[in-house]
Order: structure tokens, then C-alpha cells, then sequence
């Protein structure tokens, strides 16, 4: 088992699920990199006591995070899971939600982290995250990248990646893929531009031949394969555009 230093708590891994984390005794459902990008984002970008919203905020180990850090933290909850002490809120991201469903306010930063693929309309979650998302403030956003040297193996082993198989479907609602055309698209009809965009989080190898055999397979792909082949999870920086959301409609359709 390995550990991560950080005061007052530290991450550790899970033991029984290497690859997984936990931060103090509250499970990461997420990369562990991509709450590391979060939490480094907001010391560098937000003073002590900024108000920071973390939806969908699972055991509420990135809102424990960021308390840490010194932010003022609200979250939002479907399953009422969350663990931290601190306003929560229970929204159904799967119906339309504004400000007023978090306390009437608009936040700094609003994190979504390895949400956007558990809903049912990706485009109508981004509008609505526009109205959550003050003057001048962040939206960051994270799913898995698709299109990883990782992903496009399984694609062709198994004719989809494996957190979009069918066992991931029923149990964990992994139920909209996100390419990055897609999601980049969907980015803009929502009133948002990309401030920054990251690869991030390493393919988990086994020791072995099987392993190497990845290994070398992943390396030709990524020199070889148009495409974001690197990295297990697709994260953006967003900052509203100033254009009003639009929805899609009979116009759009050939």
C-alpha cells in the first residue's frame, strides 16, 4: 500500500483495489491525479475562505480536500453519501437545477468530477451548470478519456471500453461516453470556453508479460494514433463565454 503526503490527512491507497484511493477514510470515486489537479488549482487561483462548490460530491472526499486546503466549501448530493460537514444540497442533475437549488449564490469554482458520464443528458447538465458559476469564475469538469491508448485497446478486444461495459452500466451508471468532439461541442452550446484542457492519470499495469506487452502496445500507440491516446481521464478549465446556452433542436437534424 502506498501513501501520499498531505497534512492534515494523508491519501492512501486502497488495498484491496490498487489503482483506487482514498483521502483520510473517504473514497476517491475518481482519479486520484484529478482531485490533486483540483485541489492545486483552487490554492493557486482562489484566496483562503473562497466559496468553492464540489457537485455531486459522492463520500465528499474533494470537499474534505479543499476544506483542507482552507476554502469554504458547499456541495451537492443525489444519494445523500456525503460524509464532510458542510452544506450540502440534494439535486437531481438529471432535472433542470439552477443557483437557487445551492443557497441563491454563484461560486468562484464549481467542480464536476466524473459526473458529466453518469447522466442522462450531458448538454442539458452543462446549461445548467452556467447558472451556477459567478462572474468571472471557473468550471471544472473531468470524465473518462475515451480515447486512451487504454481505452482504444479494449475497444478492440471488447468492442467498448470497460467503463462503459454493461457490468459498469448497471451498477455504476456509466451511461454517456464522452469523446472529446463531442463533449467540446457540447461545451460551447452550453456558454462556455475552454480555458485549459488536461490529460491526466496513469494506465494501470500489471508486472509481467501481460503488462509489458500493454506497455509496448500503448507506447506505439501514442506515437503512432491521431488523438488524446494519453492519460486515463479527460479534464477541462472552463470560464463562461459571455454567449447565452442554446439547446439543440429540429433545425440541427438533417
Amino acid at each position: 500500500m502506498t501513501a501520499i503526503e498531505i497534512s492534515p490527512r494523508v491519501y492512501r491507497e486502497d488495498p484491496a483495489l490498487p489503482g483506487y484511493w482514498f483521502y483520510g477514510d473517504l473514497r476517491i470515486q475518481a482519479d486520484v491525479e484529478t482531485h490533486r489537479f483540483v485541489v492545486d488549482y483552487a490554492r493557486r487561483h482562489l484566496p483562503a475562505g473562497t466559496e468553492v462548490l464540489d457537485v455531486a460530491a459522492g463520500e465528499g472526499a474533494l470537499m474534505l480536500q479543499l476544506q483542507d486546503a482552507g476554502l469554504s466549501v458547499t456541495g451537492t448530493s443525489w444519494n445523500d453519501k456525503c460524509r464532510v460537514t458542510a452544506p450540502t444540497f440534494r439535486v437531481d442533475l438529471d432535472s433542470p437545477f439552477s443557483s437557487a437549488d445551492v443557497g441563491g449564490r454563484r461560486f468562484p469554482l464549481v467542480c464536476c468530477i466524473e459526473i458529466i458520464e453518469h447522466l442522462e443528458n450531458p448538454s442539458s447538465f452543462l446549461r445548467h451548470c452556467a447558472s451556477l458559476v459567478a462572474a468571472g469564475g471557473w468550471l471544472i469538469v473531468s470524465t473518462p478519456n475515451v480515447e486512451s491508448a487504454a481505452a482504444r485497446l479494449q475497444w478492440l478486444v471488447r468492442g467498448q471500453p470497460d467503463m462503459f461495459s454493461r457490468e459498469e452500466i448497471e451498477h455504476n451508471r456509466h451511461i454517456a461516453m464522452m469523446w472529446r468532439e463531442g463533449i467540446e461541442y457540447l461545451i460551447g452550446l452550453a456558454g462556455f470556453k475552454i480555458v485549459e484542457k488536461h490529460l491526466l492519470g496513469a494506465f494501470r499495469l500489471r508486472p509481467g508479460i501481460s503488462g509489458g506487452l500493454k506497455r509496448l502496445a500503448y507506447g506505439l500507440m501514442e506515437r503512432f494514433l491521431p488523438g488524446d491516446t494519453r492519460g486515463t481521464t479527460r479534464l477541462y478549465v472552463l470560464a463562461l463565454s459571455g454567449d447565452s446556452p442554446r439547446e439543440l433542436g429540429p433545425t440541427d437534424v438533417y
